[in-house]
């Protein structure tokens, strides 16, 4: 169940300045040496499952449990064109289960099975394959501000990905659809969120600074 983010291919380009750590919604700065561990890509990390559904804060508009955006438009959309469930977030947590570790590197949506699932920006794709935990999955690199940022999509439907190694996406295109392959208890979308193109940050986070904006 131990995978690391280094095991996956890297980027064409990752001369970027690695970028200040982002803690998860809930982490205080007294808290800075526990989500430091957290983000230890050699500790062990539930990033394939689906946890107990928790109370998140969320968007202007959106009922509690549910995170994204109605709107569309911008060079950063979230996947899904209105809010869905989060049911697991990222970084330090209580273990959700005996096999499941404190630290989840990614953002776990559950709109339901076969759900299409749309690049949150324009990119070109890394990877499109499969992953023995992540099951069908994706990476695009994309160019936001003028920083190189990474974007991972797992557990997606068996054969429901179109994108191919190199090929270029536009904002909106779909990667696949939302599905439980690989090692995952359920149907969701598991959203990695890569800065520079290799340093896990909040995907919520990210995605609630920059969808809607224009760069």
């Amino acid at each position: 169940m131990l995978f690391a983010t280094a095991a996956l291919p890297g980027p064409a380009t990752a001369s970027v300045a690695a970028p200040a750590t982002i803690l998860a919604p809930g982490v205080t700065g007294q808290s800075l040496q526990v989500a430091a561990a957290a983000l230890d890509p050699t500790v062990q990390r539930d990033s394939f499952t689906v946890s107990t559904p928790a109370v998140v804060s969320s968007t202007p508009g959106t009922a509690t449990g549910q995170v994204g955006a109605v709107t569309g438009g911008g060079d950063v959309r979230w996947p899904f064109p209105g809010p869905v469930p989060q049911s697991s977030g990222f970084g330090y947590r209580i273990a959700p289960c005996a096999t499941c570790s404190t630290a989840h590197q990614g953002l776990d949506l559950t709109p339901g099975a076969g759900t299409p699932i749309g690049a949150v920006a324009d990119g070109v794709v890394r990877v499109s394959g499969r992953h023995s935990e992540f099951g069908q999955y994706v990476i695009i690199d994309h160019q936001v501000g003028g920083q190189l940022v990474s974007t991972l999509y797992a557990h997606m439907i068996i054969g429901s990905s179109p994108l191919r190694t190199g090929q270029r996406v536009a904002v909106g295109d779909r990667v696949g659809l939302v599905g439980s392959s690989g090692r995952s208890t359920g149907a969701h979308l598991h959203l990695e969120v890569h800065q520079g193109g290799a340093t896990p940050i909040d995907p919520e986070a990210w995605l609630r600074s920059n969808a809607g904006r224009n760069f």
